[in-house]
This record gives C-alpha cells, structure tokens and sequence, in this order.
C-alpha cells in the first residue's frame, strides 16, 4: 500500500471533536453530522481532499498523515496551538456600531460577522459599541481527530478532477476532456462551467495547485470550442 509523503495529494475521511467535552466540530460523514447535530445542508459530505502541507486542515493534524498508509486509520491529537491557534486577547476588539449600520448589520450577540475582511463573533452590543472576537472559535482548543487514508491520488488526471470539485463543490466535472501532450496539459471543462463565478479564479487556483504536486509540467490549456449555428 502507497505511503504518505509530504506533498502527496490524499482523499481522507474525518471527524473532528474537541478534547475537553469531546463534542464534534467536523465530520465528512452525513450520518455523524446528523447524529451530533452539526449537519449544514449547504455542505457536500464525502471525503476531503488535500495536499499535504498546504495545511487546508491544521498543521498538526496533516503532519501526522506522514508516514500513513491507503486504508490507515488513526487517532490523532492535535494540540492547540498546532491547531486553530492559542486565544489572542488583541483579536477581541470593540467596534463603533455605525461601522456595523454602514454594513447594513443589526449586531446581536454570539452573531456571526465579517468586518474588515475578518470574520468574527459577537460577545456585547452596546448602544454606542460592539465587542468582537475575532478568534476561530476553535482557538485555544486542543483537538482530536479521527482518521482514515481513503486513497493516494497519483493520476494526473484524477488529480485535476479533484482539485476542481474542491474548488467548485456541487459542480458535475465527469465531462471534463483532459488531454496530456508532452509537458502541457490541455483541458476542455465542461460547457456549464464557461460562465460560472469565479471560474477563472478556479483555474488559475488549480493551476497553481497542481504546480506544487508535480514539477513534470509547464502549462495548462484551457480549450473551448464553439459551434457555429448555420442558417437552414
């Protein structure tokens, strides 16, 4: 079986819960995020891809998948501060309430909301100023973690499909025509996707990730092809 290596690009299942109360946070399992009561519809649960020390999970969770094998599982504790981070009392802030009525926000407490480009919670409104904390609200929380290698991802193409459907979850990607030419890979993605939001920050995104698995490349090409409707 294939082993891990920094680097690499993995499918993994997960359920994440805090060590203190032993509550769950995270899950790529439905039945679990139903079961604890932290389902979002919003979400697509199956497995997580990643590339390993890109840190798209916490540090200390992806430096314990070095050295796992395909269909490994593992329990991994992950200490705060390799985690979402210690609690920074600077990242608590009192905000004017106008900054809020600008943004078109009425603040309440325990809301989530995003000022300045950070995205924080509510801890007091009054009637001239808003305390917010802007800390992850896993901060200063140590962590654990259950794990399972699903699959070692090698094929380029593959690669390239999953990279795509991280970016662009719900989007059906099965038709998209991946053509490898010598050191340039030629991609013709589907019709539907030509203008979606964000479809261009997807592809240099995926582009610039797929860089850092594999250094056999040197371009990308995305291909459309337009029919032309001939008068009858």
């Amino acid at each position: 079986m294939a082993t891990i290596e920094n680097g690499n690009m993995v499918n993994i299942n997960y359920t994440g819960r805090t060590k203190e109360d032993n509550k769950v946070f995270d899950t790529t399992f439905e039945n679990i995020a139903k079961k604890e009561d932290v389902f979002d519809e919003k979400v697509i649960y199956r497995p997580f891809t990643l590339i390993i020390g890109k840190n798209w999970l916490p540090a200390g969770l992806e430096e314990e998948l070095v050295g796992m094998k395909e269909g490994q599982k593992k329990t991994i504790e992950v200490e705060a501060k390799k985690g979402f981070g210690l609690r920074d009392r600077s990242q608590i802030r009192l905000i004017q309430r106008r900054e809020f009525q600008r943004h078109q926000i009425k603040p309440k407490e325990d809301m989530k909301v995003e000022i300045g480009g950070q995205t924080g919670r509510i801890l007091k409104v009054s009637s001239s100023r808003v305390k917010v904390d802007f800390n992850h609200d896993l901060a200063g929380m140590d962590l654990i973690y259950e794990v399972e290698i699903v699959k070692k991802i090698t094929d380029v193409k593959e690669q390239f499909i999953c990279l795509l459907e991280k970016r662009l979850p719900g989007v059906d990607f099965s038709t998209t025509k991946i053509e490898i030419k010598g050191k340039i890979i030629e991609v013709e993605l589907p019709k539907a996707t030509r203008f979606m939001e964000y479809i261009q920050f997807t592809r240099n995104g995926v582009t610039r990730d797929l860089g850092e698995i594999s250094t056999k490349y040197d371009k990308i090409s995305f291909i459309e092809h337009y029919d032309i409707e001939k008068k009858k």
